[in-house]
């Protein structure tokens, strides 16, 4: 290897690394600076729009992952990335066509059929959803994501006993998993099963804490059985955390209007119409922060 390519290369995966380590600023000059020596690099042009979507920088993003593609029209991770930062935008048609095109790549990808249901979902199309959450969790089986998300489409589409065993089957693949903790929670408020919807955002507050979703579910739950005073506090909690995360403010909204102080709901509901997506966390996070666009190993 010459030493132009050891350079390179040496920039590039500093790039990743930094990438991985949540430093996109500091990644997003080193994959600036490898491309300004070699711009026909692929994979360097999708981490740096990996890079741009984490910073929420997703037009550029979109645009980075265009040169990934030109030069590597069979670069399945670009295609779904660009999907992920189109769905982003909220142009959910166009990611669409960016997940067939993953998928006519690779069709056993679980995680692209995953996203693929999520953009139907955005679009109201939820049978063709739950046939791509299928089929994410028919290619892996051990994909909590796809069966969390699967257990949504299925609670839209009123299958609220086959939505609790997709909530179910995911929490026995990732059992600290607070998404599919919370959203069986407020499936069981819906059905009536007050003390079990307790328990449920019980055990999601203790992995997390600071969820919102968890907390206001709890809060209708002990509200339904009569408990107004621990009703109030659970509601207060939603309303103390940070809300830079874009799910806690339509949460927020909602507590806010539980609590009567409904002009900070409105502004609330505002806030939180500003961001195509709301809530989910994943699951393979330790530390419960949103999810990272998926990146190239060094």
């Amino acid at each position: 290897m010459g030493l132009f390519d050891f350079l390179r290369k040496s920039d590039f995966n500093k790039g990743v690394e930094l990438s991985l380590a949540g430093r996109y600023d500091e990644a997003l000059a080193l994959f600036d600076r490898s491309l300004a020596r070699h711009p026909g690099h692929a994979d360097t042009w999708h981490n740096r729009g990996a890079a741009l979507s984490n910073l929420g920088r997703h037009t550029e993003a979109i645009e980075s992952y265009d040169m990934a593609l030109t030069l590597e029209p069979g670069h399945c991770p670009a295609w779904i990335n660009r999907g992920n930062s189109l769905e982003a935008v909220g142009r959910y048609e166009e990611a669409l066509e960016s997940y067939d095109r993953a998928l006519a790549i690779n069709p056993k990808h679980a995680g692209a059929w995953n996203d693929r249901g999520l953009a139907l979902g955005a679009l109201g199309r939820y049978d063709e959803a739950l046939d791509a959450f299928d089929q994410a969790v028919h290619h892996d089986a051990g994909f909590a994501l796809g069966w969390t998300n699967r257990g949504h489409a299925l609670e839209v589409l009123g299958r609220h006993e086959e939505a609790l065993d997709s909530y179910d089957r995911a929490l026995a693949i990732e059992t600290r998993y607070v998404d599919a903790w919370s959203l069986r929670g407020a499936l069981l408020y819906a059905l009536g099963r007050y003390e079990e919807a307790v328990e449920s955002c019980d055990r999601a507050i203790a992995i997390y804490p600071e969820f919102c979703h968890a907390w206001y579910v709890r809060g209708s739950a002990l509200d339904a059985l009569g408990k107004h005073a621990e009703a109030i506090e659970s509601w207060k909690k939603v309303i103390t955390f940070d809300t830079a995360a874009r799910f806690q403010w339509y949460y927020r909204g909602l507590a806010l209007a539980r609590l009567g102080r409904y002009a900070e709901a409105g502004e609330a509901y505002a806030k939180a119409r500003e961001s195509p997506r709301l809530c989910i966390l994943d699951p393979g996070d330790e530390e419960i922060r949103e999810p990272r666009e998926r990146m190239d190993s060094p």
